[in-house]
């Protein structure tokens, strides 16, 4: 899960953060500047999830479960929107596409937050279309421009953000990130490895033969088991549908994946899928993880 604490380092601008939602000050326009792998990104969609959570902690961390949470996190909220370059450059058409849609109030959150990447590599036609929103944006807008060069912005967008800077890393901090995505891809496979075995065994007898402790570890973290099988599912129908092998999550499990798509129509992969992206609102309503995981597994048998 995204969130303020998957970034080590930094502190200082997402207290920052956090005082703004506490205090209700959010403001129309961000700059996050600092150099590559500081956790820019992932603060600014941390902070998009924890502005428009519907269930906030007093500790103003995005509590992950809710329909805007998740929804902001695998970028499907309609209230949230990420501009990337395209080679190399952002183009003044994907800036058009924020003025067509940045005027129209949100559909479901408080706020609309839009995402710049790289943002030094607008195009002058880029730049002075975004300058025309930031010189008068709607009340309920957030823009957030992340860069490593600043200084290659025009000075008057610069005036118009307000900065908030992250620090380079320290050696124990690169070491402890790296760690912790060590850390990240042994659960991923872990829990893509008791999918397998369940296969393998019929899901549902291997579902009941399983240990407590091994179901209570899947049910305590059950969010990220339904992400990692939503990435796992989607790249069965990836594979299926003959997209390129670098567009799935696993690809290091191309064996695998291939072993497993067998047993699957497209449609019944699309059914599954369904299932798991309903996971996280049925979870709003308190339904027990063990009887949803148990659901699945009855989705996945024969």
């Amino acid at each position: 899960m995204i969130n303020f604490d998957a970034v080590v380092g930094q502190e200082k601008p997402i207290q920052i953060l956090k005082n703004l939602i506490r205090f209700g000050r959010i403001g129309h326009a961000y700059l996050f500047t600092g150099p590559e792998g500081t956790g820019r990104k992932t603060v600014a969609i941390s902070f998009a999830k924890a502005v428009n959570c519907l269930n906030l902690p007093e500790k103003y961390d995005p509590c992950n479960y809710c329909s805007n949470c998740l929804k902001t996190e695998k970028g499907i909220h309609s209230d949230f929107h990420t501009i990337s370059p395209l080679n190399s450059v952002i183009t003044i058409e994907q800036i058009r596409e924020i003025k067509e849609t940045i005027y129209w109030r949100p559909l479901e959150n408080r706020k609309k937050i839009f995402i710049i990447s790289d943002a030094h590599k607008m195009t002058l036609a880029a730049s002075n279309s975004l300058l025309k929103i930031l010189e008068e944006p709607p009340s309920y807008a957030v823009l957030i421009l992340i860069t490593s060069v600043p200084e290659n912005l025009l000075p008057t967008i610069l005036s118009r953000c307000h900065r908030i800077s992250f620090q380079p890393l320290k050696k124990a901090e690169q070491k402890e990130i790296s760690n912790r995505m060590g850390r990240g891809s042994e659960e991923k496979n872990k829990y893509i490895d008791w999918v397998l075995k369940a296969k393998s065994e019929q899901p549902f007898s291997y579902f009941f033969s399983t240990g407590e402790k091994e179901i209570k570890d899947i049910t305590d973290s059950f969010l990220d088991f339904t992400e990692v099988m939503i990435l796992w599912f989607r790249d069965i129908l990836f594979l299926q549908l003959g997209l390129p092998q670098n567009t799935l999550s696993f690809p290091e499990r191309i064996d695998k994946i291939k072993d497993f798509a067998q047993f699957y129509s497209e449609e019944r992969i699309i059914a599954i899928l369904d299932y798991l992206t309903q996971i996280p609102e049925k979870m709003e309503k308190y339904i027990n993880p063990k009887i949803l995981l148990e659901n699945f597994i009855l989705q996945i048998g024969d």
